[in-house]
């Protein structure tokens, strides 16, 4: 249990599921299904984008895992390595939003819609300013948790 605990993964997934949960509640009133019937519908629907969040930010993870042949860059992030993991997200973000917005007709975004793609700006910023805070956070809990094993 304690390996799970202390894993870049869990403390990445547990720092962007709660991170993005905040920005989710303060940007629905901006999307169409915060008119959702019910307090439940609402909380069902945040919580599904949250855990979409967390999952992208495990795929992002991953690719720079893959590409520096480690798990543990969140210790040691880079300029690079950061910009890379933020970069993955927003592409990811980009492609699911603007499928969901046009094609699936998910839901609509009737204000600050990006030209062309119809997704929203909050979105946007969401994949600027979250992942390098997650991955702040992340990496200090974890460095955190590895010092106070050592004593």
């Amino acid at each position: 249990m304690v390996r799970i605990l202390a894993a870049p993964e869990t403390n990445l997934f547990l720092f962007a599921f709660l991170l993005n949960f905040v920005y989710e509640v303060w940007q629905s009133p901006y999307y169409e299904f915060y008119g959702a019937p019910s307090l439940a519908d609402k909380i069902k629907d945040l919580t599904h984008c949250t855990f979409g969040d967390g999952v992208i930010t495990l795929i992002g993870s991953w690719v720079v895992s893959g590409l520096v042949r480690s798990r543990y860059w969140v210790l040691k992030p880079t300029r690079k390595l950061t910009l890379l993991f933020t970069g993955v997200g927003l592409v990811i973000t980009l492609v699911i939003e603007t499928y969901r917005v046009n094609v699936t007709k998910a839901y609509g975004v009737p204000v600050f819609a990006v030209p062309g793609l119809g997704m929203s700006w909050l979105a946007v910023l969401q994949w600027i300013i979250l992942p390098p805070l997650v991955l702040y956070l992340a990496r200090r809990h974890m460095l955190g948790w590895e010092m106070g094993r050592r004593r």
